[in-house]
């Protein structure tokens, strides 16, 4: 069997940047625009309404990146943001069991006691109030209180609403939410401004850019070696969208959207030992196992990616006295795209998930013999938990992978077939080799064990141009000579 993972490696990791762990938080937009150029309240602000549409983004920006419409469509209910009408207050208490709001002159207390007077007006009338932030003292999230009669003090301009703090899956039992964008699709089309695009995209896409030096120990009878990574690392980031509805706490829809934007990978490793060993050997290490940046809205949509990555070896009947290098290069193409619908998965569709492989750097040092793969396998998983529902989402890779089969050579007459500028030897290593990449998406509820479906996007396996690798003794030219014409002398022919 082959021997425990090598202390080696696990160093990098501990000291793996801290802030590929921490999620971004996203803060509330205001629905009177940027705090720049923000409209000021007008008394229509206070009406009552069957839907409400509130928007999250980066704290650093003021663009939607998050999109949530509740709908109140029951005629005994209804829906109001503070945050549309707090220039018109000049106090508010919350307490326990009421909102305590006092306006700003008669005219708008005379308007809200109005419009809202409704709630008195039958037992089973009632609204939900959403507190921004700051509105409630220190709360930095958005709170929905369900209001069920008010109070009013006209000397005071004063309304008290008798008031329950609910929670977001309580309150929306039917709602539209949209995450992020992909560009191209209908939530984006809005954003004309490249600055805006690359923006949103950075607060919605998960981060791909990682770095993995390792080297782990492969022993068995007859074999000491080892596996070390010279250059091991992803680029880029997958940008994402969230599409997530439901109607009276029924399930309507969720699907989402994928796009890869820079996205590649290069392993390039080096198998060293010596020995012989005749039975195949098989192994995976895992390198790299942590949650990676997400993004929350508190109490609305939580997105958990966590990030997998392991390296596989596979030997076969070797036998090595020196080393290999081998490694390759993968990408993604920017204009590949995943749409997926978990509640219709027959409207799927997937496109240009063929990745771009291409070998470097193939380098043997002396004799061996055998079969050799390695693999990278990165495997991200997305966890989107949102109100009253939750899916997971799997991204598994195998790339790049390379399987090369070795044979090593000896010849006095040259072990390689000759190359111009290359002398010849008695020694060499011969090389046939594959190099591909695979890839595919599976989808589960959060609540249950099983896929609701996988897909495999691609399956790549593209073979090289045999190479022969000469070491060893350099065969010298020899001296050949001939008897020259009517005894001219002799003279002498290198071969």
């Amino acid at each position: 069997m082959l021997s425990h993972i090598s202390s080696k490696w696990i160093l990098p990791f501990l000291l793996f940047d801290i802030s590929h762990v921490l999620g971004r938080i996203l803060v509330p937009i205001h629905p009177h625009g940027p705090s720049g150029n923000r409209r000021r309240a007008e008394t229509p602000d206070l009406d009552l309404r069957s839907t409400e549409t509130f928007l999250w983004g980066d704290a650093d920006i003021e663009l939607p990146v998050a999109n949530l419409t509740v709908n109140m469509p029951d005629d005994a209910e209804n829906i109001l943001s503070m945050e549309r009408f707090d220039g018109m207050l000049t106090k508010v208490d919350c307490n326990a069991d009421n909102l305590a709001l006092t306006f700003e002159d008669d005219a708008t207390f005379l308007y809200a006691q109005r419009v809202w007077d409704w709630v008195n007006g039958a037992d089973n009338h009632s609204f939900v109030m959403v507190a921004g932030p700051g509105d409630c003292g220190n709360n930095t999230r958005r709170l929905p209180y369900v209001i069920s009669t008010i109070q009013y003090d006209e000397v005071a301009n004063k309304a008290t609403l008798a008031a329950s703090l609910s929670s977001w899956e309580a309150i929306a039992h039917s709602y539209d939410l949209v995450v992020g964008g992909i560009s191209g699709s209908p939530g984006t089309k809005n954003q004309t401004q490249a600055v805006q695009r690359r923006d949103i995209d950075k607060s919605t896409s998960v981060d791909f850019v990682h770095d993995f030096p390792f080297s782990v120990a492969l022993s068995a009878n007859g074999l000491s070696a080892s596996l070390a990574c010279t250059n091991c690392s992803t680029t880029g980031q997958f940008d994402m969208e969230f599409t997530i509805s439901q109607k009276f706490f029924i399930p309507t829809g969720a699907s989402m959207k994928i796009q890869p934007r820079g996205v590649s990978a290069i392993a390039q490793v080096k198998l060293s030992g010596s020995g012989t060993v005749t039975d195949a050997l098989t192994k995976e290490f895992t390198l790299l196992e942590i949650p990676i940046s997400a993004f929350t809205i508190p109490g609305v949509f939580d997105l958990g990616p966590f990030l997998t990555i392991s390296v596989g070896a596979e030997i076969s009947g070797i036998t090595i006295s020196a080393g290999v290098t081998t490694g390759a290069t993968m990408k993604f193409d920017d204009a590949a795209v995943m749409e997926v619908d978990l509640l219709h998965p027959e409207k799927n569709s997937f496109s240009g998930w063929e990745p771009i492989v291409d070998a470097v750097d193939v380098k043997v040092d002396a004799s061996i013999t055998g079969g050799v793969a390695v693999f990278l396998k990165p495997a991200l998983v997305l966890k989107a938990e949102a109100i009253g529902q939750g899916f997971e989402v799997g991204i598994n890779m195998k790339i790049p992978n390379i399987n090369a089969k070795l044979s090593a050579i000896a010849s006095p007459q040259g072990a390689c077939p000759a190359v111009e500028g290359q002398p010849k030897t008695t020694l060499g290593v011969s090389l046939s080799a594959n190099i591909g990449g695979s890839l595919n998406f599976a989808f589960k509820k959060t609540s249950d064990d099983d896929p609701i479906f996988t897909v495999a996007l691609a399956a790549l396996d593209k073979p090289l141009a045999t190479t022969c690798f000469p070491f060893g003794d350099v065969i010298q030219a020899r001296s050949v000579s001939s008897p020259m014409i009517r005894g001219a002398g002799r003279r002498s022919i290198s071969a």
